[in-house]
């Protein structure tokens, strides 16, 4: 492993963006060595060759530089690395460092311009209201949108995105994100059409765009007999920083020991655990699509059960089943709070696009909407 001198809140190692070992182009970044090792696809593992180039070791590909850039190469031409005796790792004239302000990450939304089709009214619920840092603000479409609606952040440069999140005032039960590099040719990376969450938190791994676009095309609910659609908070996370290569002097200045390097000698990797966990995940989206399209189905329906009868029960259990939720997210947040003791299991689950809280959320309300209908029916 080759870790970073940089200083920050975590250890950074250098890795392959988004675990793409084999791929030519792909990113070497900076990200933090616990969690390059829970995502397990040995996106942090380098050997040496005997020319002096650094080598995947899991992958066929070498640290390479187009222009000032660090990225994967074919090894055949690519550039040979020199351990200095003050850290630096030496390339020609030129020596490896990171092009940003810190470590981590930073909501790239914040800092761009954002637009939407739609707006409930300018001042009030515009489109800044869904990227100005406040919980009590939020963007807000007009009344009965006649077609879709969307809202597009634009980043200001491009950027390699990890997370897409929303929370959402009025929410879409159908909606796609789709990222662009130039503002022309689009990319959809998610779409539902059976979200019942307040809550949308979508991995991204390490996309490069400089637009993200969220498209509403049908509302969850409605406000007072209105269809509307209303993101309190629309966050996109990406790293602060970028590999580069720039003259060694310069590099020596920073004041961060950005330029700095050492390497960890690691003695085997097994990438088959994660393989196989990540061999799961379409089983698991596939189980929360289906959950999440029943119980949106159903709670369509619980309004018209209180004209049937036993509406005096579902009135009841109404009231009830929120406390039984509650108890529900109780005992989901307890364990929550256990797993998040181990960084490892933390990590891993976020490497892998694993939505924790999310099936959490979505196993708290159907379990209240199922308890009221059958409330409702006995």
């Amino acid at each position: 492993m080759v870790v970073s001198g940089i200083s920050g809140a975590a250890e950074m190692c250098l890795a392959a963006a988004n675990g793409n070992v084999g791929t030519e182009g792909a990113a070497v970044a900076l990200e933090p060595c616990a969690a390059a090792v829970a995502a397990g696809d040995g996106r942090e593992l380098w050997r040496h060759l005997p020319n002096g180039q650094i080598a995947s070791a899991i992958g066929d590909k070498c640290i390479g530089t187009v222009s000032d850039a660090v990225v994967l190469a074919a090894c055949d031409g690519a550039s040979a690395w020199e351990a200095q005796g003050n850290g630096q790792l030496r390339s020609g004239k030129n020596c490896l460092s990171q092009d940003g302000a810190a470590a981590g990450a930073e909501d790239a939304a914040a800092h761009g311009a954002i637009s939407a089709s739609s707006s409930a009214d300018g001042a009030a619920h515009g489109a800044s209201m869904a990227v100005d840092g406040s919980s009590s603000t939020f963007w807000a479409s007009a009344l009965n949108p006649s077609g879709p609606v969307t809202i597009t952040a634009d980043l200001g440069g491009e950027k390699r995105l990890s997370e897409v999140s929303v929370d959402w005032e009025f929410p879409a039960k159908a909606f796609t994100v789709s990222v662009s590099t130039d503002g022309v040719q689009w990319s959809e990376v998610y779409a539902t059409d059976s979200n019942i969450l307040s809550s949308s938190s979508i991995a991204l791994g390490a996309v490069p765009a400089a637009k993200v676009r969220v498209a509403m095309r049908e509302a969850a609910g409605a406000f007072q007999g209105h269809a509307v659609y209303g993101i309190r908070t629309l966050a996109v996370r990406a790293p602060r920083l970028r590999s580069i290569v720039e003259d060694c002097a310069l590099a020596a200045k920073s004041a961060d020991a950005r330029d700095k390097y050492f390497e960890t000698y690691v003695g085997g990797a097994a990438p088959g655990a994660s393989k196989a966990l990540r061999s799961e995940l379409p089983s698991l989206e596939a189980a929360r699509a289906s959950v999440a399209t029943v119980v949106s189905e159903l709670g369509r329906v619980l309004p018209q059960i209180s004209s049937c009868r036993g509406a005096a029960s579902l009135i009841r259990a109404a009231g009830s089943s929120s406390l039984l939720g509650q108890a529900a997210a109780g005992s989901v947040h307890a364990a929550s709070v256990g797993n998040s003791a181990s960084q490892v299991a933390t990590d891993v689950d976020r490497q892998n696009g694993i939505d924790t809280e999310g099936v959490g959320a979505l196993v708290k309300e159907a379990r209240r909407v199922i308890i009221a209908a059958r409330s409702a029916l006995n």
